[in-house]
């Protein structure tokens, strides 16, 4: 747990592949605690934007990961990746989330705000 988190902060995890993020997850996602998880290249996750914390793991191994994350408070899982929409939603739905996000404007956003 980073020195900025809270305990009542949304953890949005912001699924990456192959499509760089161009955004400011921070900016996106304010008062929310936001980790890229990605399968690829920890430096090749954002492109013009700094990323937030990157965790890099096989695809394979995400649920586990987020499985734990839960345990710690609420978790939201969201991708901007076209390729992992479908990944995405049986994620979510393994923490029984919706399949998509509630509220959508082209960007990751969280679903339970």
């Amino acid at each position: 747990m980073s020195t900025t988190e809270t305990p009542d902060q949304i953890h949005v995890v912001v699924l990456h592949s192959e499509q760089p993020l161009t955004v400011d997850l921070a900016e996106l996602h304010p008062d929310c605690r936001v980790t890229v998880l990605t399968d690829g290249v920890p430096n090749a996750v954002s492109e013009g934007t700094e990323a937030p914390d990157v965790v890099s793991m096989p695809r394979s191994e995400w649920a586990d990961q987020l499985a734990r994350w839960a345990k710690g408070g609420e978790v939201d899982v969201v991708s901007r990746d076209e390729s992992l929409q479908h990944v995405c939603a049986e994620l979510r739905s393994g923490l029984g989330l919706p399949p998509n996000p509630t509220v959508h404007t082209g960007h990751a956003t969280p679903a339970n705000r």
